[in-house]
């Protein structure tokens, strides 16, 4: 699983006032082009630019390798990592 595709920011739209998701891999993505050469320097010209300082680059990198580390341990353990359904009731018990 791409845990870039899954987990996401939510930001709210200075136009309209709602609210919408960027992923971890669009950030990603933008800070790519920019490192890359990107000569864009005005967010109205190329809207991914906004979203290359929502996370810094490194947190990123790290978290993906963190999560492909634990998809080997869990194949290992003849497991599989997932995200936990929420709501459902079942699992560990609250640490309270």
């Amino acid at each position: 699983m791409d845990i870039l595709e899954r987990l996401a920011i939510e930001i709210p739209c200075s136009a309209c006032g709602g609210r919408y998701e960027v992923t971890l891999k669009q950030i990603l993505l933008s800070q790519e082009m920019l490192h890359e050469g990107c000569p864009v320097q005005v967010v109205d010209e190329c809207p991914p630019l906004a979203y290359s300082g929502l996370v810094d680059r490194q947190i990123i990198q790290e978290l993906q390798t963190v999560w492909g580390r634990l998809e080997e341990e869990a194949r290992g353990a003849g497991g599989e990592a997932r995200f936990k359904s929420l709501g459902c009731g079942v699992g560990l018990p609250s640490a309270s």
